[in-house]
C-alpha cells in the first residue's frame, strides 16, 4: 500500500513540473509575441519600408567663400558624375567585401573603355563606404556630355550604370591662399582635427560632401547648407518602381574671410619669387647655393587680429581633392613628398625666432627693472660668460651702445649679458622671468586661429628640460637648466620654437601699445536672406610692459632699415620713400644645426599709425636682412600703393 502511494506521488510530481514547463513556454511566447507586435512595431515597420523604398541623397551646394571685398575665393560647380548600382554588378560575401559577376566584369571593362579609367580603380571606387549601400557609387567625376550621351545611348552595355549631375567645389582662383581655405572630402573620411569629429557629422549622412582644413573646416556649419533626398520605391530586386517623394536641398551660407584676395596674391607671388632669389645666392659656409626650399608669409591688422594675406611655400590646388584623389596619387604627390606642401608654414611649421626675439628681451629686461632704457651697454665682438665665448654676429666692437642701437644693429652681446641675468634671477628664485615675458607676448601656445592644425611652438624652461631629459637622457644629458639656455634664448636660439603667425600676433602688440589679438580668418557670415553674422576681434591679453619700454622698442624698430650703415635692413630698403610711409621692423637669423641660416624679418607700417604687420620667414634662405627683408619690402610697396621694386638679395645681416 505505502508503495502505491509513492508511485501516485511521483506521477503527481511530474505532471506538476510538465505543467510549469508548460505554463513558461505558454509566457515566453506570450511576452515575445507582445515584443514583436507591440514594442518593436516601429522598427520592424522601418525596416519594411526599407525593403521597398531606397532613399538617395541630392547633395546640398556649399556656401562660397569670399574675400574681405566679396571676390570670390570657392565657389561651387555643376559636375557629370558616373554611378554604379553595386548590386547590378556584384555579389557581397560574408566579410562584405564585392565580387564582381560575369556580367558586371563585363560592364566595367566597357566603363572602363569608355572612361579611360582602369578597371582597378573603378573596382576600388565601387568598394567605398562613403554611400550606403543601396546608392548607387560614383566611380567618375567631371565626365564629358559626350561620354554621358554614349552611356545614354548604349545601356545594353551599362547596365546599372548611371549619371547624375551634382555641385562640386570650384576654386577659380588655382592654389590661391589653399592652406587658409582648407580642402574638402566625402564623409565619413579621416578628418584634421581628430576625435571630435564623431560629433560633428553625427547628423551627416554617408556621401556627404565636409570640410577638412582651414575655412571649409571651421565654418563647416555654415557652409554645408542642408541636403535633401528623393525616395525611390523599389522591388526586391532592386528595380525602381517609383518616387514616393522628393526634398529639394538648402544652399549653404557664405563666409566673408579677412582675406584681401589682391594682397594674398601679392604675398604669394612675392614669397615665390624671393625663394627664387634666395636659391640664386652662394653660401660660403656650406659651399652651395642657398636651398631656399619653403617659406611663409604673413600679412595682418594689429588693430584686431584680421589676417589679411597667408601664404605658404611650396602650396597645392585643392581642386584635386574636390575632384577626388585616389591613394596612389595622394601618396606619389603629398605622403611621400619631402616638401610637404600640405604643411601650411604659418601655422603649422614651427622655427627658431632668431633676433626677432629681441624685442621680448628688451621688453622683459626693461620692465623687470635691471636694462635702464636711457643706459648705456657694451657691444663687443664676444663676450665670457661661464667659461663659454659668445660671439656677436658682427666681428668688431661696437663700444658703448644704446638699447634702440643695441636693436637696430642688432647686437647680441647686448642680449647675452641680458640672459645672463635672467639666468641669476632664476636662481635666485625669482621666477623665470623671461619664459614669462614670451608667454605674455603669445609664445608658446596656439594663437586661438579658428583653421585646425595649429602648432603651439615651444618656450622651454627647466620644467621642461626635465620631462626631456627623462625621456631622452642620451639626447639631453642634463636635468638642470644652465645658464646657457637662457643666454642662447635671449637672442631666439636654442629650443625656442615659434610659428610665423604667432610673431605677427607679437610684433602686433608692439605695433599697437601692447594689446595681444587673437588672429582671425573669419570676417563674417551671409545666409540666403543676406543676413550678417559677425566675427568679432578678440583680445588675448594686455602685454605687461611698461610704456617707457615699449617706446624705447618701437622707436629702435622705426630705425632698423633706416639708419645708416649699422641698420639690419637698410640695404633691402634702399630707395625706399620713408617720407611717405614709415617702416618699423626688426631682422633676425635662425641657426640650426646641420642646416642653412633660416631668413626672418618681422615689420609693421606705417611706423607712427600701423595698419599692418608683415612677417616673412624662409627656410635654409640665408640671412634676414639679406633674403627676407627683400619681400617684404615688396608686399609692403603693393599695401601702400608705392611703386614696385624687383627683389634683390642685400647684403648680409643678422
Amino acid at each position: 500500500m505505502k508503495a502505491m502511494n509513492q508511485g501516485a506521488d511521483k506521477v503527481h510530481l511530474r505532471i506538476a513540473v510538465l505543467g510549469m514547463v508548460f505554463l513558461s513556454l505558454v509566457v515566453a511566447l506570450v511576452l515575445r509575441l507582445w515584443f514583436l507586435q507591440v514594442l518593436s512595431v516601429d522598427s520592424f515597420r522601418k525596416l519594411a519600408d526599407q525593403n521597398y523604398v531606397r532613399v538617395v541623397p541630392k547633395l546640398a551646394a556649399r556656401g562660397r567663400i569670399l574675400d574681405r571685398n566679396g571676390q570670390v575665393l570657392v565657389d561651387n560647380r555643376q559636375s557629370l558624375v558616373v554611378t554604379v548600382d553595386r548590386g547590378a554588378v556584384s555579389t557581397t560575401d560574408a566579410k562584405k567585401k564585392l565580387h564582381l559577376t560575369p556580367k558586371g566584369t563585363v560592364t566595367l571593362n566597357n566603363l572602363s573603355q569608355l572612361l579611360g579609367v582602369p578597371v582597378a580603380t573603378l573596382l576600388d571606387k565601387l568598394q567605398t563606404t562613403q554611400v550606403g549601400p543601396l546608392t548607387p557609387a560614383p566611380v567618375a567625376t567631371d565626365v564629358t556630355k559626350d561620354q554621358v550621351v554614349y552611356l545614354e545611348e548604349h545601356q545594353d552595355l551599362f547596365p546599372g550604370v548611371s549619371y547624375v549631375q551634382e555641385p562640386l567645389r570650384d576654386y577659380p582662383n588655382g592654389s590661391l591662399a589653399a592652406h587658409a581655405l582648407g580642402t574638402v572630402g566625402i564623409y565619413p573620411v579621416a578628418t584634421t582635427s581628430g576625435a571630435s569629429d564623431a560629433n560633428r557629422y553625427k547628423a551627416y549622412s554617408p556621401g556627404t560632401v565636409i570640410g577638412r582644413g582651414g575655412i571649409e573646416y571651421a565654418y563647416e556649419k555654415y557652409l554645408h547648407g542642408t541636403d535633401g533626398f528623393t525616395k525611390y520605391q523599389v522591388d526586391a530586386s532592386g528595380n525602381v518602381r517609383g518616387i514616393l517623394g522628393t526634398q529639394e536641398p538648402t544652399p549653404g551660407d557664405d563666409v566673408v574671410t579677412t582675406i584681401d584676395k589682391n594682397i594674398q596674391t601679392l604675398a604669394e607671388a612675392s614669397l615665390a619669387d624671393g625663394l627664387a632669389k634666395a636659391r640664386t645666392i652662394y653660401d660660403k659656409v656650406s659651399n652651395k647655393d642657398y636651398v631656399a626650399p619653403a617659406g611663409g608669409v604673413v600679412v595682418m591688422d594689429p588693430n584686431n587680429g584680421q589676417v589679411i594675406a597667408m601664404a605658404s611655400s611650396p602650396t597645392y590646388d585643392p581642386t584635386q581633392f574636390a575632384v577626388g584623389i585616389t591613394s596612389a596619387q595622394y601618396a606619389a604627390e603629398f605622403q611621400n613628398n619631402p616638401a610637404q606642401p600640405l604643411i601650411d608654414r604659418v601655422t603649422q611649421a614651427q622655427y627658431p625666432p632668431g633676433s626677432t626675439f629681441k624685442v621680448v628681451t628688451a621688453a622683459a629686461a626693461m620692465t623687470e627693472g635691471f636694462a635702464n632704457p636711457n643706459g648705456g651697454f657694451a657691444c663687443p665682438s664676444q663676450v665670457r660668460l661661464y667659461d663659454q665665448t659668445f660671439n656677436n654676429w658682427q666681428t668688431f666692437d661696437s663700444g658703448t651702445i644704446s638699447l634702440q642701437q643695441a636693436l637696430i644693429q642688432s647686437c647680441d652681446t647686448v642680449f647675452y649679458n641680458f640672459g645672463q641675468t635672467f639666468w641669476q634671477r632664476f636662481r635666485a628664485g625669482q621666477g623665470e622671468q623671461l619664459q614669462a615675458f614670451a608667454r605674455d607676448f603669445g609664445l608658446g601656445s596656439t594663437t586661438g586661429l579658428e583653421i585646425p592644425g595649429e602648432q603651439s611652438g615651444r618656450v622651454p624652461d627647466d620644467a621642461w628640460l626635465q620631462s626631456q631629459h627623462k625621456a631622452n637622457p642620451k639626447a639631453f644629458p642634463y636635468n638642470i637648466w644652465l645658464p646657457g639656455y637662457t643666454i642662447q634664448m635671449a637672442i631666439g636660439q636654442g629650443d625656442l620654437l615659434v610659428t610665423p603667425l604667432q610673431l605677427a600676433a607679437a610684433y602686433g602688440a608692439i605695433a599697437n601699445n601692447g594689446t595681444l589679438y587673437q588672429p582671425q580668418l573669419g570676417m563674417k557670415v551671409l545666409d540666403v536672406s543676406q543676413t550678417v553674422t559677425s566675427v568679432t576681434p578678440k583680445v588675448t591679453r594686455q602685454v605687461p610692459v611698461n610704456p617707457q619700454a615699449m617706446s624705447v622698442i618701437q622707436e629702435g624698430l622705426r630705425s632698423v632699415a633706416v639708419q645708416q650703415p649699422l641698420g639690419t635692413a637698410v640695404g633691402a630698403f634702399i630707395g625706399f620713400p620713408f617720407d611717405k610711409v614709415s617702416v618699423a621692423a626688426k631682422t633676425g637669423t635662425a641657426d640650426i644645426n646641420g642646416k642653412q641660416p633660416y631668413a626672418w624679418f618681422a615689420s609693421y607700417a606705417p611706423a607712427d599709425h600701423p595698419q599692418y604687420v608683415v612677417v616673412v620667414m624662409l627656410e635654409q634662405a640665408g640671412h634676414g636682412g639679406e633674403t627676407a627683408a627683400p619681400i617684404a619690402r615688396r608686399i609692403l610697396e603693393g599695401l601702400f600703393n608705392l611703386p614696385a621694386t624687383k627683389i634683390a638679395p642685400a647684403a648680409r645681416t643678422d
